[in-house]
């Protein structure tokens, strides 16, 4: 099941054996600064276990840059995550049923090189095949992470709302835009 682009991005499932370096990623400053999650291998395994074992029905990959891992991208129904969906149904800004992603590059010398760009080019085509029913899919970066909302606009993503989300998520404190890509057709 991955996915290759013509960047040279690849996505390949997440597994158990790739948890040390989701923790390891998380703990970098520049991931630290946005995702507010534990890094620590426990807190980690308690997030994404239920994603391996399918008892959280969230899809979570490994972004590989050339074989090598960079990051970690996810994709899951809006509606799959109800604290998540209030938020979002709040903007007023998404009607009909919506998928979404979350994205990291968790390895420094992977940044700013156009890979999160592709990855998310990546997950957002296999969102639409995975999700039938999804009208677009969207992702809510923080106003001043202006890395991962550049990396969407250049996805083809356009800005569609723009203020504090209604969310207890910690990743989520301080002013956010919300950015949608409607399914092509």
């Amino acid at each position: 099941m991955n996915q290759h682009n013509h960047d040279g991005v690849t996505l390949r499932p997440l597994s158990e054996a790739d948890l040390p370096l989701v923790s390891r990623w998380l703990s970098q400053p520049h991931v630290a600064q946005w995702w507010q999650a534990s890094a620590d291998l426990e807190s980690v395994r308690a997030q994404y276990r239920p994603c391996l074992t399918g008892a959280d029905p969230t899809e979570v990959f490994v972004i590989e840059v050339a074989g090598q891992p960079a990051g970690l991208i996810q994709q899951y129904l809006v509606a799959d995550e109800p604290e998540w969906a209030h938020a979002v149904d709040a903007t007023g800004a998404v009607t009909g049923s919506a998928a979404g992603i979350d994205y990291l590059i968790g390895e420094p010398a992977f940044t700013g090189h156009g890979h999160g760009t592709a990855a998310i080019r990546a997950i957002t085509g296999q969102a639409f095949g995975r999700y039938p029913d999804a009208d677009v899919v969207v992702a809510a970066p923080q106003q001043a992470n202006v890395a991962s909302w550049r990396a969407l606009e250049r996805a083809g993503y356009q800005r569609w709302w723009g203020g504090q989300l209604d969310s207890d998520d910690p990743g989520d404190a301080g002013p956010a835009y919300l950015y949608g890509i409607r399914r092509p057709g």
